[in-house]
């Protein structure tokens, strides 16, 4: 019996699945190369917020924001989601006159955010060096998720619904007639379906070229670092935009994050000095008290890059029953508004208009998402 098929086994493709199968829809099968975690959705800094600097983006993850405050009572499985606040700070008189402009657009979306001083700064993370801090938007809504746990839940949540979810099953090809995608070849096993959904990370565009299929885009590698654990010094998940670094500290003590490099389009998971010396630098710069502590470990991850930094969602132009929710570049904080908003246009032929500034053809038509908030350096 024909169904629905998802390549890619990540976060953004069990959040399709769960909310498909939540729907209604029967027989969906998820499909995934590589190995539980093995992608983008186990090598992420873990940071979840709502508020960005354009509409578009704040409309679509600020209903993210909300649908992982109740994550864990959806799935029926704890992602430990932790509310602590998400801190983008300026450090410089143009970031601070950006995050001026932004606050009003994320109350607009019902985000609770306030703009903060210096001195309130100072006051909410006392380990800050307050030198160079003009003030910061504080998301009080965002926080972190361990990746371990979302995944966790929701390949639990998936397949208590009946959804069959495999690793180490590569499709090799796919089958079209009558400009209609009619099934997939993984091994020597054919799989005929009615839909079928790209979710492959980094892995995107190669799909999309089984199908005959441009997907824009390509694939880039951005690198983490890990801090020996240390007794509680950050409150908040933090966003340093104008050095382009992130950070947070975890449940173990553990500082997390990383610092943007000029990057070129490579698919590898080797990770190098740059990024290193980079976050090192602005960890400890900004947070003087993190310079002696020890870096416990460095690790890479892919994403695919699109020309805006933003996801690519919706049906493919060329072919009518192939959806994408690819192009991510926070694809982990953003995997909950894509799976319920994507599920519900695939079974209801109904596109929120949430989903409709990230459609795949954008680019084609010349229209471009422009978001100033993200903590991403230049390709090369």
């Amino acid at each position: 019996m024909s169904g629905i098929v998802i390549i890619g086994g990540g976060i953004q493709g069990l959040s399709i699945a769960f909310n498909l199968a939540r729907l209604g829809a029967g027989n969906i099968r998820v499909l995934d190369a590589g190995y539980f975690q093995g992608g983008a959705s186990g090598r992420n800094g873990t940071l979840i917020r709502g508020g960005f600097g354009s509409p578009e983006w704040t409309s679509l993850f600020a209903h993210s924001n909300r649908l992982w405050a109740d994550l864990s009572a959806t799935l029926g499985e704890n992602v430990m989601f932790t509310p602590r606040g998400y801190l983008i700070i300026a450090q410089s008189p143009a970031m601070m006159a950006r995050l001026e402009g932004m606050v009003s657009l994320h109350r607009a979306h019902g985000l609770d955010a306030v703009l903060l001083t210096p001195a309130e700064v100072k006051a909410l993370e006392p380990a800050i060096a307050a030198a160079g801090i003009l003030g910061a938007i504080h998301l009080r809504d965002g926080g972190v998720a361990p990746h371990h746990a979302a995944m966790k839940a929701y390949l639990a949540a998936s397949r208590r619904l009946g959804v069959t979810v495999e690793y180490g099953r590569p499709v090799t090809a796919i089958e079209q007639v009558g400009g209609l995608i009619c099934a997939v070849m993984t091994g020597d096993e054919r799989i005929a379906c009615e839909t079928l959904v790209i979710a492959a990370g980094a892995y995107s565009v190669d799909v999309g070229a089984l199908a005959g299929i441009e997907v824009p885009g390509f694939p880039m590698r951005i690198e983490a670092m890990a801090l020996e654990p240390v007794r509680p010094i950050l409150r908040s998940a933090i966003a340093l935009p104008d050095r382009l670094c992130y950070l947070h500290q975890t449940a173990r003590g553990e500082i997390v994050g990383g610092a943007e490099v000029a990057e070129r389009p490579q698919v590898t998971l080797r990770s190098d000095i740059a990024a290193l010396a980079a976050t090192a630098r602005a960890y400890a710069e900004v947070f003087p008290c993190l310079a002696s502590l020890r870096i416990l470990r460095q690790w890479a991850g892919m994403l695919h890059a699109t020309q805006d930094w933003g996801p690519l969602i919706g049906r493919h132009p060329d072919l009518a029953n192939l959806w994408l929710s690819a192009g991510w570049s926070y694809g982990f904080a953003g995997a909950p508004a894509a799976g319920d908003l994507l599920a519900r246009a695939i079974l209801r032929d109904d596109l929120d208009a949430r989903l409709k500034p990230f459609a795949v053809d954008r680019f084609r038509r010349g229209a471009p998402v422009r978001e100033g908030s993200i903590v991403l350096a230049p390709v090369e």
